[in-house]
């Protein structure tokens, strides 16, 4: 009988100790270190020439996508189209997966993620924890590409432009320096929210 007790009492503590557990995983206390920024991701399935190529494929009818949305006027109301659109974002991944002839589908989600520093130009993001839409193509293994989709700021590879892809790639004649340095301002600001 004292052997029973013993079990149950046993049995009980471990089962109370999982429950405990298993609400903890669940609890998200992730801290957006950048509020006010929200990113956009795009891992490869692997490596290969073939996969990196299509990833920048998908960025761009993502990014072109993302470009036709403009009522978006701020991060909240972005982020809840983004919550709400998850699944659109995933169709036209994988529609232009398919159209490569790859057999894989893709995974889009949106999260609190710490994320190291990166330079692109003139502008330089802080490593910390940013909220992202991670768009993952096939196994995920491969090297991603990142832009910001709010503030509309997608950025090109590092070494080619600096410019978001809305934006000319030669300044007007009558864009001065002092518009130019009220726009570095601005995106320094919101970093450091």
């Amino acid at each position: 009988m004292k052997t029973d007790l013993k079990r149950c009492a046993i049995l009980l503590a471990l089962t109370i100790l999982m429950g405990f557990l298993l609400i903890y995983t669940y609890i998200d206390d992730t801290k957006n270190d950048h509020e006010g920024i929200i990113r956009l991701h795009v891992i490869a399935n692997s490596n290969s020439v073939e996969d990196q190529t299509l990833k920048l494929k998908v960025r761009d009818g993502i990014i072109a996508y993302m470009n036709d949305q403009d009522d978006l006027k701020t991060v909240a109301e972005t982020r809840d189209f983004l919550k709400n659109d998850m699944k659109r974002l995933e169709t036209i991944a994988d529609g232009i997966i398919a159209a490569e002839g790859r057999n894989y589908t893709a995974k889009a989600n949106i999260g609190i993620r710490y994320i190291p520093e990166k330079t692109y130009g003139d502008i330089t993001f802080p490593a910390g924890n940013y909220e992202a839409v991670n768009i993952v193509l096939g196994d995920g293994k491969g090297a991603n590409w990142w832009c910001v989709l709010f503030p509309p700021l997608c950025l090109l590879e590092e070494g080619t432009d600096t410019f978001p892809p809305t934006m000319p790639k030669e300044l007007p004649e009558d864009f001065d320096e002092a518009e130019q340095l009220e726009l570095q301002w601005k995106i320094a600001k919101l970093l450091e929210q």
